[in-house]
C-alpha cells in the first residue's frame, strides 16, 4: 500500500466532515482515525473501502496501488521494523527488486532456512562426528535434547527450555540463519543480528544484508552501519532528504546525511521521550501521590546518576535506554544500601565466605515493589497517550 494521510485530510475536509463523524460512520474508534490522519498507521484495505464508500471516492484516490492487481493476486498489509524496511531499500538498490518482487520470494526464502533449522541437530551430529576423528574437544551442547525434540516437532523457532541456566536451548531458526549467512560472508554479515529467545519469532534488525553496499554508503562507519541494520534511521528517508532540489547526491553526500539524520535521530528521540516521561510522571503522581513521591525520594537517595547502566548492557541496550527515557531504566547503587553493607561486612569477618545478594537490603526490595506497580500503570498510560 502507498496510503497518502494527506489526501485523506482534504478530501475530509471537502466533503465537510469531521473526524469524529468518519469514525462513527466506519465504526471505528476515534484514536483510530486520527492515527491514519496523521500518518501513522495506515488504514487496513477493508477500511479504506469504508472511506472511500463515507466520502463518494474511490480507494485510489487515497492509494494509488490500491487495485494494482491482477488475477490471481491478493493484496496484503503488514507493519515492518524500520530494520527491514532499511533491508528492502537495500535489496531495491543492489538487485533492482521491488518490496513487492520480495515479499513474493519471502515464503520460498522462508522455507528454505525453516528447512535448515530443522536439520541443525543433524547437523551438530556431523560436527560432532568431525570432532571425534580430528581429536577435537566435543562440540555437543547440554540441552541438546531439546533442540532435537523442536525439530522432530517440526518448531523451527526450537522451544524454551525449562530450566535455561542447566539446559539451554537454541532458537533453531537462528542458527540455521547464522551457518548459512556464514556460507555466503562476502556478501552478508549476521555478527549484529539481534535474532530471538528460543521458541520466539526473530525479525530483521540487525542483519546486514550487503556488507559491501553499506560499507560505501557510509564510509565504513561502523556505528552508522548498526544504526541502518538496528532500523534506528530510516534510509528511504534520507535520501529523499538529500535529493532535496538536486539530480544526483553523492555517496559521500549521502553519508553525511546518513551521519545528520543518525544525530538528529537520536536527539528527537530522546526530545519525545522526555516529554513522554513527563506526561507520564504526572499521570501517576495524580492517581498515586505517596507512591510516586517515595519513588522520586528513593531514585534521588539510592539510584545511579541517569544513564548509568550495568557492564553486561551492550552498546545497543545503552543507546536505545538514553533516547527512552520513557523506560525508566534506573539502577539501584549497592553502596548506599545500608542493611546489604552490613551483611557483606558481617559475611567478611574472620575471613568467612558469604554470599549475600542486594534483595536482603528492604531498600531493594521496596524499590522493585515499586518499579512493578508503575509498570502496571504505565500500560493504563500508554492507553491513552497519542
Amino acid at each position: 500500500m502507498a496510503f497518502k494521510a494527506e489526501l485523506l485530510r482534504k478530501k475530509l475536509k471537502a466533503e465537510g466532515k469531521s473526524r469524529d463523524e468518519l469514525a462513527a460512520a466506519i465504526n471505528k474508534h476515534k484514536r483510530t482515525v486520527s492515527r491514519w490522519l496523521a500518518g501513522t498507521n495506515p488504514p487496513k484495505p477493508k477500511d479504506l473501502e469504508a472511506i472511500a464508500r463515507v466520502l463518494n471516492c474511490k480507494p485510489q484516490d487515497f492509494d494509488p496501488f490500491f487495485a494494482d492487481m491482477g488475477v490471481g493476486e491478493v493484496s496484503i498489509q503488514a507493519h515492518v521494523s524500520a530494520a527491514s524496511h532499511n533491508a528492502y531499500e537495500l535489496m531495491r538498490w543492489r538487485y533492482g527488486v521491488s518490496q513487492k518482487q520480495i515479499m513474493e520470494l519471502a515464503p520460498v526464502l522462508f522455507a528454505i532456512v525453516a528447512g535448515h533449522a530443522l536439520k541443525v541437530p543433524d547437523q551438530d551430529d556431523a560436527l560432532e562426528l568431525k570432532a571425534q576423528m580430528s581429536g577435537r574437544p566435543s562440540t555437543q551442547m547440554i540441552g541438546d535434547h531439546i533442540d532435537r525434540r523442536a525439530s522432530k516437532l517440526k518448531h523451527c523457532f526450537g522451544l524454551s527450555s525449562p530450566a535455561p541456566y542447566n539446559e539451554p536451548s537454541r532458537n533453531l531458526f537462528d542458527t540455521a540463519l547464522h551457518r548459512l549467512s556464514a556460507q555466503a560472508a562476502d556478501y552478508v554479515d549476521a555478527r549484529w543480528y539481534v535474532g530471538a529467545e528460543p521458541g520466539d519469532v526473530p525479525g530483521a534488525s540487525g542483519y546486514v544484508t550487503d556488507t559491501d553496499l553499506l560499507e560505501k554508503i557510509t564510509g565504513g562507519d561502523r556505528e552508522l552501519i548498526e544504526a541502518i541494520v538496528k532500523g534506528r534511521i530510516r534510509l528511504s528517508t534520507v535520501l529523499q532528504q538529500a535529493k532535496e532540489g538536486k539530480a544526483n547526491v553523492s555517496v559521500e553526500e549521502f553519508a553525511d546525511s546518513i551521519r545528520h539524520a543518525h544525530a538528529q535521530g537520536i536527539e528527537g528521540q530522546r526530545k519525545a521521550g522526555l516529554k513522554k516521561l513527563k506526561a507520564w510522571r504526572a499521570f501517576y503522581a495524580d492517581l498515586h501521590p505517596d507512591l510516586a513521591e517515595e519513588y522520586d525520594h528513593l531514585v534521588a537517595q539510592h539510584c545511579h546518576e541517569e544513564g548509568w547502566y550495568p557492564e553486561r548492557y551492550t552498546d545497543d541496550d545503552r543507546i536505545q535506554n538514553w533516547v527512552n527515557p520513557f523506560q525508566e531504566d534506573r539502577h539501584i547503587n549497592v553502596e548506599t544500601l545500608a542493611e546489604y553493607q552490613r551483611l557483606k561486612a558481617e559475611g567478611s569477618e574472620k575471613g568467612k565466605f558469604s554470599l549475600v545478594f542486594p534483595d536482603r537490603d528492604p531498600i531493594y526490595r521496596r524499590f522493585g515493589e515499586l518499579q512493578k506497580h508503575r509498570a502496571q500503570f504505565k500500560k493504563q498510560f500508554e492507553e491513552t497517550w497519542v
